[in-house]
């Protein structure tokens, strides 16, 4: 069976357990839901099915067909009214756009786009069933993008805050983890996804790689990595996860953990004890150095500098500035005074200009690496804080959307 390793799921894991008779197994031919009007038939819904196990490497027995079709039956449902609503915003997704995202498929699997499609075929799937997938991703995300791409903005506070607890954490012990998150509101929720979350570990102990599974029923921005949430400090990690995280060995996955925002999952993939405290870091600096009388411009400078990629253009406004390129040296080895002045600066941040005689200068962080692993550069930590506030606005007009359609599902 070909596993498709980047084939993105829709949201919700819903009642993936929640049908139990196998009278129930068979759908009949029909309509299994109505979306505002538009139809989702039950053949829909079983090709959804097929395709969800198969992109998860989950075996297809009837037990997980029957019980993988009510997901399929929400995501239907989540991309139609993303589909929907994306209309009302006159956007469309050409075919060229779809062919070459099942190429890019194709090739992640080592494929041919042909062998692809007769693999899914014979694993009793329509190529057309990934085409409508792939539609509604690119239509959300180009929505998503367009409204509100431009307006969110993370600001140099937020980055800086975010470095520098990274760096504070660095002497706690660090966990490179992955999860699975399905979201849940009501006892109802909880006890469906507690149900759902012991289905996949089961899956996963019969074989199902974890990253795959994540991809497919994750509901957390880390799905399309596979659930990879990197290495992270233990009190990084949601106060729920903590304990578990310090008992889990390498290679282990946990039972399902009940948060208050839903259950999660969790595999321990490596551990490493936090940096000794006043551990020698090594540091990546450049002095930017200018008349005195540029002082106010400096300080400009000061606030908005995000690394040291741009200075040469972003001194280019102060008259006679000019960089100094300090170099990559333990911090334990630096002059005490400008050991003083980079304390507790983040990367790609600048320190306090100083003015001393007839020169003013401050001093950027390119990088700074520790023992217990580097904090990541400003763009990086901007990237990630971006995708996070995108994500949560996409989760957030989905659930409006949901709340004001008129949904028909088909009694199961």
């Amino acid at each position: 069976m070909m596993k498709l390793k980047h084939v993105a799921a829709a949201a919700i894991f819903g009642a993936l357990g929640g049908l139990s008779t196998p009278a129930a197994a068979q759908l009949a031919e029909g309509v299994a839901a109505v979306v505002n009007d538009s139809v989702i038939s039950t053949f829909d819904v079983r090709q959804r099915a097929n395709l969800l196990l198969i992109s998860a490497g989950i075996q297809s027995t009837p037990e997980m067909q029957q019980r993988a079709r009510t997901q399929a039956l929400h995501d239907l449902i989540d991309e139609r009214l993303q589909l929907q609503e994306a209309a009302q915003f006159e956007i469309t997704v050409a075919p060229e756009q779809i062919e070459r995202r099942i190429a890019d498929i194709a090739r992640q699997n080592q494929a041919t786009t042909e062998q692809l499609i007769t693999q899914l075929g014979n694993d009793g799937v329509s190529v057309s069933t990934l085409r409508r997938q792939i539609e509604a991703d690119i239509a959300w995300q180009r929505l998503i993008n367009g409204l509100y791409g431009s307006r969110v903005r993370i600001s140099e506070v937020e980055i800086r805050e975010t470095q520098e607890r990274i760096a504070a954490n660095t002497t706690r012990p660090q966990y490179l983890i992955s999860e699975i998150f399905l979201p849940a509101e009501t006892e109802q929720d909880f006890a469906e996804m507690q149900q759902g979350a012991m289905r996949l570990l089961q899956e996963m102990q019969r074989g199902a790689p974890f990253p795959l599974v994540a991809r497919q029923f994750s509901q957390s921005p880390s799905a399309a990595a596979g659930g990879d949430l990197g290495w992270i400090a233990s009190d990084e990690l949601a106060p729920e996860l903590q304990p578990v995280a310090a008992q889990l060995q390498p290679g282990q996955v946990s039972l399902p953990i009940r948060a208050p925002s839903g259950v999660y999952i969790i595999a321990l993939r490596e551990r490493r004890a936090g940096a000794a405290e006043g551990a020698t870091s090594i540091a990546t600096l450049v002095q930017v150095v200018s008349p005195a009388s540029r002082q106010n411009a400096m300080q400009r400078l000061q606030r908005r500098v995000s690394g040291c990629g741009d200075l040469d253009d972003d001194i280019s406004g102060i008259q006679g500035a000019s960089i100094v390129d300090l170099g990559r040296t333990s911090e334990a080895e630096l002059a005490p005074a400008v050991r003083e002045r980079i304390a507790g600066v983040a990367n790609g941040a600048a320190s306090p200009v100083q003015v001393s005689g007839e020169q003013a200068s401050m001093i950027v962080v390119c990088a700074r690496e520790t023992g217990g692993g580097g904090v990541p550069e400003h763009s990086e930590v901007e990237s990630r804080l971006r995708e996070q506030e995108l994500e949560m606005l996409s989760q957030r007009y989905l659930r409006n959307l949901r709340r004001e359609a008129t949904i028909i599902t088909r009694s199961q």
